[in-house]
């Protein structure tokens, strides 16, 4: 569980990504929800608190192609209510995997139980 992520947005397919928009746009959008942010670049800026996280634009030709942060998990609900508003989604690095937006928590609940009860081999699967 490395509450590091990533916000993207699908293309055509899951398999393929599409950009977030214009780095003025969506550098605003976390502008927003964040007041905040400090900006060590126009590309990077952190939330300096206890268990903030930092979060890095990857750009393309002026066009944000994707988002990580580092750590976040604290912060999950602000960042589901972006990614629904904006038609976004958000992966867990480590585990990759997508979170469920309208319940971005439930995915570590359910990893944790799955750590702490694995299946023994004698289950059958469903």
């Amino acid at each position: 569980m490395s509450w590091n992520l990533i916000i993207g947005k699908y293309g055509g397919s899951p398999q393929e990504g599409a950009p977030l928009g214009n780095v003025e746009t969506v550098t605003g959008i976390f502008r927003a929800a964040f007041p905040d942010l400090l900006w060590s670049s126009p590309l990077e800026s952190s939330l300096e608190v206890y268990r903030g996280f930092r979060l890095d634009f990857y750009e393309k030709n002026g066009i944000v192609e994707f988002v990580s942060t580092s750590g976040g998990y604290d912060h999950l609900y602000r960042f589901a209510d972006i990614c629904k508003s904006e038609g976004w989604y958000i992966a867990d690095c480590q585990e990759d995997e997508e979170l469920d937006l309208d319940d971005p928590y439930q995915f570590y609940k359910d990893l944790e139980t799955r750590r702490r009860n694995p299946p023994s081999e004698t289950d059958s699967p469903d």
